[in-house]
């Protein structure tokens, strides 16, 4: 359980307080794409709601649809707006009464209902009303202000399911940007920094630190806190190339190694993916053969070639159960000949964002695409969402892959 506090100064959130949201998953800032999914679906609920909301911070917080599936809280303004979630093939938006009170201080119109108390859960007839049946509308009682889903419409009145209630009064606060929540965590991040710093020179020792980056922002996080550990010349960075890597995440693995000065190994797999997807089947959650075949396997290949004795990568806890579950030291067993440390395993996606924002540190531009996995073209931990985005940049490997297996992936 992580505490999430609120800079209603700065409209972002605030790190290292006592009070706020407690969140018990991963939490980010919404990048380019995810801000746009939720505004839409927000319209999408709320007509004309869209433009009350605007440019500020939004936070996401991993969480799970009504139906299971892949869903995220969504915090801006000091408040919690909502669940957004991906149901059917599209993002869908179940507003919370904080974000009613939110619009009704910008002006989006509220139906006044004569019942008394919050109301939530309870079904009410709303005269004056003309939504479509599905869609959204605010109502109010005295004190209270929330969301109601239409379930009849007609004769000039609706049929509605009130679905949350909040005070009355809430603001939508000034317009804000990462450099707002940099300034206002600095302290914060700093100490996470230090820690980290601390943490990688007494691992070291007096040898070399090999890290292992994948264009991603986490592993881009760790080289940078080795380098000011440690000095860019007793640190490598090495990049595996499993041939369904993004293009661009190498070109910000190299981005990266020549802002910070350090050299660049590249272990590429000699298999043919393809090859192998036809002969061992698709790569699922449950057998991930891929990580082993086509990145352990030339990594350790590398490692022992280069007298590796100490990697660092990126696994923060809160990405899965599994890394949450793995050590901040030990040893990969198909890698046994060096030492594995985690340099940021308690850091919140969050906090990396923020480092690497202070630091200004390259990013991956995929992330503001909407991708979270951003190595391989295709993975099976990715969420549908996500493999309808990397069909749209790579719609030949999709043809390729689906070619192999015989059949069109479902998303």
């Amino acid at each position: 359980m992580r505490v999430v506090g609120w800079s209603k100064r700065a409209n972002t959130p605030w790190l290292g307080v006592p009070r706020g949201f407690k969140l018990r998953r991963d939490f980010w800032a919404a990048g380019r794409a995810e801000r746009a999914w939720y505004l839409e679906a927000l319209e999408g609920a709320l007509a004309g709601a869209k433009e009350l909301v605007g440019e500020r911070f939004i936070l996401f917080h991993r969480a799970f649809s009504p139906d299971g599936g892949f869903g995220v809280e969504v915090f801006h303004d000091g408040v919690r707006a909502g669940l957004l979630a991906w149901e059917g093939g599209e993002w869908k938006l179940y507003p919370s009464g904080a974000l009613a009170s939110l619009l009704e201080s910008a002006g989006h119109p509220v139906y006044p209902v004569g019942a008394r108390g919050r109301l939530k859960g309870k079904k009410v007839i709303v005269r004056g009303c003309r939504a479509d049946i599905g869609g959204y509308i605010l109502v109010a009682t005295r004190r209270h202000v929330g969301p109601a889903k239409v379930l009849e419409s007609g004769g000039g009145a609706c049929r509605v399911r009130v679905k949350d209630m909040a005070p009355r009064g809430f603001r939508l606060l000034n317009p804000s940007s990462m450099s707002e929540a940099v300034t206002v965590n600095r302290a914060y991040i700093e100490r996470l920094a230090a820690e980290a710093r601390s943490f990688i020179a007494g691992e070291a020792g007096g040898g070399k630190v090999f890290v292992a980056v994948s264009g991603g922002i986490d592993s881009s996080v760790v080289l940078s806190l080795a380098v000011e550990a440690l000095g860019s010349e007793r640190v490598v960075a090495v990049y595996a190339d499993t041939g369904m890597e993004f293009p661009a995440s190498l070109e910000t693995a190299e981005r990266l190694a020549d802002k910070l000065g350090v050299e660049l190994l590249i272990a590429r797999s000699s298999v043919d993916p393809f090859r192998e997807i036809r002969s061992r089947g698709l790569m699922t959650v449950e057998n991930r053969w891929c990580t082993r075949i086509l990145k352990l396997a030339p990594l350790a290949r590398l490692y022992k070639r280069m007298g590796a004795r100490i990697v660092a990568d990126g696994a923060r806890a809160l990405e899965s159960e599994g890394r949450a579950a793995t050590p901040r030291t030990g040893v990969n067993p198909l890698i046994p000949f060096v030492k594995r440390i985690l340099p940021i395993h308690s850091w919140s996606r969050l906090e990396v964002q923020l480092y690497a924002h202070l630091k200004g540190l390259p990013v991956n531009p995929l992330y503001d695409m909407g991708l979270t996995r951003i190595g391989c073209i295709y993975c099976p931990a990715m969420h549908p969402h996500e493999v309808m985005i990397s069909r749209g940049l790579h719609p030949q490997f999709y043809r390729g892959l689906e070619n192999v297996i015989g059949r069109r992936l479902k998303v």
